[in-house]
């Protein structure tokens, strides 16, 4: 069992049993216990500056975990995180701050040799996580012009193996006998000269260990502007477990560096070959622990076969440090969506389903690429190849400003994976709580469901409120909420979570 050290403030964590309604009359249906006034409280308690915005590693989101337990606690649901011989709610997350000790040195190993490279030089670290790929020797594979278009009739890592691999694209588009293979505004996007930025942030959700793109003569008129992680700390998942997944790291080499890739390979374009060449990192880093927890309840269900097939509900707990002195309170993100699961829970515990459920309070979102819904999933408490959903509230309080008049809300990511979970979203929303939605994907906002999706291919969906002037500013605090569209918000989930959680067959 997880011992925490005394920190102020905890003695708030009483209020907690006030804010329960396990135990209300059973004639009441489960979903009308979600109320605006319980979310309400909720969001002003994780909210307040007391809890310094709840930023990863501070006790301020130590508190807050401390409440979503006793919340799942005093909701009824059951804790399957085993520490040593009991039951916890809290998933203790590896995260470390690294710190480099030295700058990284790069050995490319083929038949006619190695040769060594040197960072700052004749390489950049830009981006990504270094633990997937440093002090190991790694095979290379050349991967075309790294687009991904399969619906365009191009692929350029169909039949690919890329997991644990160092990827290696080329710029450019794809043309046949001088003219663009692509439709017009595909071939236009990637033609761009900058458009490597679009394939590389493909490329880093996909399973690989490195990506590599080759310097063009914009980037290497940049060269000592181009930034360097190793310039800083970074926080990352310490998790060197089998299952772990780290998100690439994402290099920009000089032409020498592809020069020793190639050498003496066959030159089959757009794809060469890279037979028996090894791509080694050597580098150095300190790790200071960082401490952080998921909070996680199950409602096991009803129906001895079903319940062996789970349903996932979640929400991330953390925000961001303080900006120029003024606390980023993260109300409606992500205190809001927290709120809804917490409400949820107590809901679907008072009726369970035929499936489980499981409830989950991430860590690690803000910054910090979704360490704590890696580490779920890859440290799962119950079988992850049995969660067929996730609903994931990620801010649902507030409304932009595209959608002042009707306050629609966004369900985003729904036919990411599965074309149909749109249809049931619309379909459980027509008959039940009637709130306008909007589907359309906006490609610059993602949340935890996107590493349910990307690692195990759960469909997913995310709630949204939409891109506020509140957001990511100390401005998110409590008294903007609309709190009366958190609570339908909250009560959509419960009746989205219900739909999969009852259905026989889905």
């Amino acid at each position: 069992m997880i011992r925490f050290r005394p920190v102020p403030g905890l003695l708030l964590l009483s209020a907690a049993v006030f804010f329960s309604l396990h135990g209300q009359e059973t004639s009441v249906s489960p979903v009308e216990t979600i109320s605006a006034e319980s979310i309400r409280h909720h969001v002003y308690f994780l909210a307040s500056d007391s809890l310094e915005g709840r930023f990863l590693g501070s006790q301020g989101c130590q508190i807050a975990a401390q409440y979503g337990e006793s919340q799942f606690r005093s909701a009824g649901l059951k804790p399957i995180i085993r520490q040593g011989d009991e039951s916890s709610y809290l998933q203790p997350v590896p995260v470390a701050r690294r710190t480099p000790q030295a700058e990284p040195e790069l050995t490319i190993r083929t038949p006619r040799g190695e040769t060594k490279f040197l960072h700052g030089r004749d390489f950049r670290w830009l981006d990504g996580e270094i633990l997937s790929c440093e002090n190991k020797p790694l095979p290379v594979v050349f991967v075309g012009y790294g687009i991904h278009e399969p619906a365009a009739g191009w692929d350029d890592f169909k039949g690919l193996d890329v997991r644990n691999k160092v990827l290696v694209m080329r710029h450019g588009v794809p043309l046949k006998n001088g003219r663009p293979v692509l439709p017009a505004p595909l071939h236009e996007k990637y033609a761009d000269e900058s458009s490597w930025q679009a394939k590389v942030a493909a490329m880093m959700m996909m399973p690989a260990a490195a990506i590599l793109v080759p310097a063009n003569e914009s980037l290497l008129k940049s060269w000592d502007d181009i930034p360097m992680q190793t310039g800083a700390p970074q926080t990352v998942l310490n998790d060197r477990s089998a299952d772990a997944w780290s998100i690439a790291s994402l290099f920009v080499v000089k032409p020498e560096i592809i020069g020793a890739l190639l050498a003496g390979q066959r030159q089959a374009a757009p794809r060469p070959e890279a037979k028996d060449v090894t791509f080694l990192l050597a580098a150095s880093f300190e790790d200071e622990d960082v401490p952080a927890w998921n909070v996680v309840g199950l409602v096991e269900g009803t129906d001895p076969v079903l319940k062996n097939e789970y349903i996932a509900v979640t929400a991330h707990l953390d925000h961001l440090p303080p900006r120029n002195g003024e606390i980023m309170n993260g109300a409606d993100d992500n205190a809001s969506g927290c709120a809804g699961v917490m409400e949820i829970a107590e809901a679907v515990a008072q009726r369970p389903f035929k499936r489980s459920v499981v409830f989950v309070l991430f860590t690690g979102e803000e910054l910090y690429m979704a360490l704590g819904s890696r580490y779920f999933l890859g440290a799962c408490p119950v079988p992850r190849d049995q969660i067929i959903a996730d609903i994931n509230l990620d801010m649902i309080g507030r409304t932009d400003e595209a959608n002042v008049s009707d306050r629609a809300h966004y369900a985003l990511d729904t036919d990411n994976v599965q074309p149909k979970f749109k249809k049931l979203i619309r379909e459980v929303n027509d008959r039940t709580i009637r709130w306008p939605l909007k589907y359309e994907i906006q490609p610059d906002n993602a949340s935890d469901n996107l590493i349910f999706e990307l690692m195990r291919r759960i469909p997913g969906v995310f709630f949204y409120s939409g891109h506020h002037p509140d957001r990511h500013q100390p401005t998110d605090d409590p008294d903007k909420i609309d709190y009366d569209k958190a609570e339908k918000i909250s009560r959509l989930g419960y009746e989205i979570t219900k739909e999969l959680a009852t259905q026989p067959i889905l």
